[in-house]
């Protein structure tokens, strides 16, 4: 009974040295606040910039303990939202008359009977090059006129940047007839073809003569057609979050046409930037790239690019700043715009975007627990929380905790020394390494050249 005894207690004293062990492999360690929740409750809680900068790729490093410092099995996954999905959809419309007076053309039209009302009117046609302004009138008996868009524009500047518009969006509305006037149907197009006279005396060109063809062209418009929104609800998605980049640096350089920006961030999981600017009425290509690290070597490689441009006119507003890239854990990336010969951004701030991901466990009734992280050694663990966690959240939400604020976890013990793998992958040690090699080399082929000459000649 007694063997018994020790037995037990050496057990126990075995198992309290394993749990402290794991506590004392990482550097930090945070409070799971679950708020009143004292049950057996699945518990969530959002990873923060604080544990992404202290841990490493794919998250090997973070634990879940609970005040006896037993781990707690825990998955990792995407946090998701549900949203109101919203498109647009198109309807013919019917034109029942048209007429032009004063170099605009009055169309007037109807919606059919089945469509619901229209949000606002797309016009369809061939021309590039272009800009036309457009006052759309809404009417119930189609005497009474009610104004609708006074200012709105569609135009196509092709010839400059690749932006057009050809939609007039209108105000919440019930009317089924619609007078739409477009304004300066005709316009003056320069021909690219010129027609040369030449007159001869003789055999000599005395004059030659230069014409410049200008075309008269009509706006055409193939079709108006209208569109509505409709909406879905209870659309699952992955949930984005916007992460405070820790700095960023402009450089201009003048002799390479581009803007610089230099982004640093805490090593979030990030899949896209978007620029902060006041300048307006650009469009430029972009391309993020990221550090690639080979050997003793550092270059930059792209992993993202997108055409970015900003278009303000009138009552017309329209920003596209936004530059994704396959999600990514880095502690640097740069932004290069491609200016050309136009002058050069001016960016006032960056936002990081990224997936936000939350770590969710069986916490256990009257348990407190923290999450300790920051480990160089420490393994991946091998749970089977994902299998149980899935069968319990199609049942149970869990419990939305907060953490505490980061504290240095007393109980670490320190890094163990270098790895191997680490050893060979410091650029230090590799050069003495090939340094050392070289001097032997020399050396042996030295003492080889030493012993020929010694030997007797024939």
């Amino acid at each position: 009974m007694r063997s018994l005894a020790v037995m037990i207690a050496c057990l126990a004293m075995g198992s309290a040295s394993l749990a402290a062990d794991e506590a004392a492999q990482f550097r930090y360690s945070r409070q799971v606040d679950r708020g009143k929740a004292r049950g057996e409750d699945i518990v969530a809680f959002s990873l923060d910039g604080e544990i992404y900068a202290a841990t490493r790729d794919g998250l090997p490093d973070l634990r879940v303990l609970d005040g006896d410092h037993v781990a707690a099995p825990y998955q990792t996954e995407p946090n998701v939202e549900y949203f109101e999905e919203r498109s647009r959809q198109t309807f013919p419309t019917e034109v029942t008359s048209l007429r032009e007076e004063d170099g605009a053309v009055e169309i007037r039209l109807q919606l059919p009977r089945e469509e619901p009302p229209a949000e606002g009117f797309s016009f369809s046609t061939p021309l590039s090059n272009y800009e036309r302004k457009v006052r759309i009138f809404g009417s119930s008996d189609g005497v009474d006129w009610k104004p609708l868009a006074a200012d709105g524009v569609v135009f196509d500047y092709s010839r400059y940047m690749d932006v057009s518009n050809h939609d007039i969006p209108l105000p919440a509305n019930a009317f089924r007839r619609f007078k739409i006037i477009v304004e300066n149907m005709t316009d003056e197009k320069e021909s690219p073809y010129k027609e040369l006279a030449r007159t001869f005396h003789g055999n000599q060109e005395d004059q030659r003569v230069e014409r410049i063809e200008v075309e008269r062209r009509p706006f055409r418009i193939d079709r108006i057609t209208a569109w509505h929104t409709v909406a879905r609800q209870h659309v699952r998605r992955n949930k984005t979050v916007v992460h405070a980049v820790a700095a960023f640096t402009v450089v201009q350089d003048a002799a390479q046409k581009q803007t610089i920006v230099h982004v640093h961030t805490r090593r979030e999981p990030l899949t896209g930037f978007v620029l902060e600017t006041p300048t307006g009425n650009f469009s430029r290509r972009a391309v993020v790239e990221a550090p690639e690290v080979r050997g003793v070597t550092t270059r930059w490689r792209p992993v993202g690019e997108a055409i970015v441009s900003s278009f303000r006119f009138r009552s017309f507003h329209r920003d596209q700043l936004a530059v994704s890239f396959p999600e990514g854990r880095q502690e640097e990336y740069r932004i290069i715009i491609h200016n050309e010969d136009n002058p050069p951004l001016d960016i006032r701030g960056v936002k990081a975007e990224g997936t936000d991901y939350r770590v969710v466990f069986l916490a256990q009734p009257s348990k407190t627990y923290c999450v300790y992280y920051g480990s160089e050694s420490a393994k991946t663990p091998q749970y089977e929380a994902a299998a149980v966690l899935a069968t319990l959240q199609r049942d149970y939400q869990p419990v939305e905790a907060r953490l505490g604020p980061q504290t240095k976890n007393p109980a670490f013990g320190g890094e163990p020394g270098p790895s191997v793998a680490k050893v060979l992958n410091n650029w230090i040690f590799l050069g003495a390494a090939i340094g050392l090699m070289v001097v032997v080399l020399a050396w042996g082929l030295f003492r080889a050249g030493k012993r020929l000459e010694q030997l007797p000649k024939e």
